[in-house]
C-alpha cells in the first residue's frame, strides 16, 4: 500500500512546515510527498496548477518533498 500525499491550507500546515517558506506570505497550501514518490513528477503539484502561479520544493530531513504553493 502507498503512502499519501498529505495536504494543508497553508495557515493550517504544521508550523515548522511554515517556516520553511520564503515567499514572503503569499502561501495558499504545503503538500508532503512520501520518500516512495519524492523522485516522481506530479502533475497537479507543478506549475500553473491546483490553484498555483508557482511552487516551491524542499526535501525534508527524512528524505519526503514538500511543496509550497503561492502566488508570486
Amino acid at each position: 500500500m502507498s503512502e499519501p500525499i498529505q495536504v494543508w491550507r497553508f495557515a493550517d500546515a504544521p508550523e515548522a512546515y511554515q517556516k520553511l517558506s520564503t515567499n514572503g506570505g503569499d502561501e495558499d497550501w504545503i503538500a508532503i510527498v512520501p520518500t516512495s514518490m519524492a523522485d516522481e513528477y506530479i502533475p497537479w503539484l507543478a506549475y500553473g496548477s491546483f490553484g498555483i502561479c508557482s511552487s516551491i520544493s524542499h526535501i525534508l530531513d527524512d528524505g519526503r518533498k514538500m511543496y509550497i504553493g503561492c502566488h508570486g
